[in-house]
């Protein structure tokens, strides 16, 4: 019998859970021409969502070009990656043969070398260097080539996936795909990636050239219901059984975030089968336990990377649940967070590691209910408070509290 829960990779068919009313517009947007930048946390299934719209696409005929920027560390190699997905992507099956493939790029004048990708199709190296003149004019021809292959009268759409690397790879570069592409009204360019605040600022900012270049859809948790039915259901499935309690218990945790569900419900799934027990909130608690455990180096590393005033706003964002006023005085000093401006520095860095958000103006928050978990497991956590200051509950935490009278010198 197989773990039916699955997270860390792309999930389709009866792993993927919700979102029918997203999948549905944003196949019509760019059935239609749209262009869409995807805008949500880490972990949120953004690639999987656009995949299955990619495949429902393909289907009717629309001919869909995916690219993933992480595969390209430098503008040369992004070129050749690029060059090799609209080759493989725009071209009919048909005519996917080894002697067409230096046709088609000869006719836009490249000069091309091939090699046998791992999947049997051909991979294209455009024998650029690291000249920066040569590869803007070659990323130029390239990002011209679905606006030539729509005037055939092709539907065509185009995604790139990880889009926040761009501005990485060359400030520049985001510019010469805005001025490329706006040229083409009749090819949907689908925009993601996997760190909102850098998405945000490239596609919002009124002085980034992105600026309303994509009609933005912005993903929230899956709602609470599908992920009940779905829960029970792949539970049924294996002949495993899950109290109300426990459904309840994993979503409370978990705040419907569809990635870190899928995990705990993995783990809590193999410790009910391994058991053979019904899995109960007890149950849930101790798999909380076990995904910890798993996870407890890649949070530890993550720790280690933060300075030490990150690590205290961290910390009493954890302690106090979030908070709308990190920036006062009396929130300052009770979790001994020192000058406004220093806090205001780690809040910046904190969200662009999408380690916080910001779910309205002004509120943070520890988006990560592990993360969260971790930490008050883990780190110990001193709150230095005023005389007549008091403390909220913070849940299972347990806290030393020392009063400024007895606060250590440092």
């Amino acid at each position: 019998m197989e773990n039916p829960f699955r997270y860390g990779s792309v999930v389709s068919g009866v792993q993927f859970v919700g979102r029918w009313q997203e999948l549905a517009e944003l196949e019509l947007d760019m059935r239609s021409g749209q262009n869409v930048v995807l805008i949500a946390p880490r972990r949120y299934g953004k690639t999987s969502l656009v995949l299955i719209v990619v495949e429902r696409l393909r289907e009717q005929g629309v001919l869909v070009a995916y690219y993933d920027l992480l595969g390209a560390p430098s503008k040369a190699m992004l070129a050749n990656g690029l060059a090799t997905a609209l080759y493989r992507d725009l071209v009919s099956l048909h005519d996917r043969a080894w002697r067409n493939v230096t046709d088609f790029f000869h006719k836009r004048a490249f000069s091309v070398k091939l090699s046998m990708g791992p999947d049997g199709y051909p991979a294209v190296d455009l024998g650029l260097g690291e000249r920066t003149r040569d590869v803007d004019t070659a990323l130029a021809r390239l990002l011209e080539i679905p606006g030539q292959i729509a005037k055939d009268g092709h539907k065509i759409a185009v995604v790139l996936d990880e889009f926040q690397e761009a501005p990485q790879l060359d400030e520049h570069l985001p510019a010469l795909v805005r001025s490329v592409w706006q040229m083409q009204p009749n090819v949907s360019h689908a925009f993601l990636g996997s760190q909102r605040h850098m998405m945000q600022r490239i596609f919002t900012d009124v002085n980034e050239p992105m600026y309303r270049m994509a009609k933005p859809m912005v993903l929230g948790p899956i709602d609470r219901a599908s992920f009940v039915a779905f829960i029970r259901g792949r539970f049924s499935a294996t002949e495993q059984q899950i109290t109300d309690d426990a459904v309840d218990r994993i979503l409370t945790i978990t705040e419907c975030h569809p990635f870190d569900t899928q995990q705990l419900c993995h783990f809590a799934w193999n410790l009910a089968a391994l058991d053979k027990l019904v899995a109960t909130p007890e149950l849930v608690d101790r798999a909380v336990g076990r995904l910890l455990a798993a996870d407890n180096a890649r949070y530890t590393e993550l720790w280690s990377r933060l300075t030490r005033q990150q690590r205290l706003v961290l910390s009493a964002l954890m302690a106090s649940g979030g908070t709308s006023s990190i920036y006062s005085e009396s929130y300052r000093q009770r979790y001994g967070l020192g000058a406004a401006s220093s806090v205001q520095r780690s809040i910046k860095a904190l969200l662009e590691q999408d380690l916080v958000d910001e779910p309205l103006p002004g509120e943070y928050r520890i988006p990560d209910a592990f993360l969260r978990a971790w930490l008050a497991r883990t780190i110990a956590t001193t709150i230095y408070v005023q005389p007549s200051g008091t403390l909220a509950s913070t849940g299972n935490l347990s806290l030393k509290i020392i009063r400024k009278a007895d606060r250590p010198s440092e």
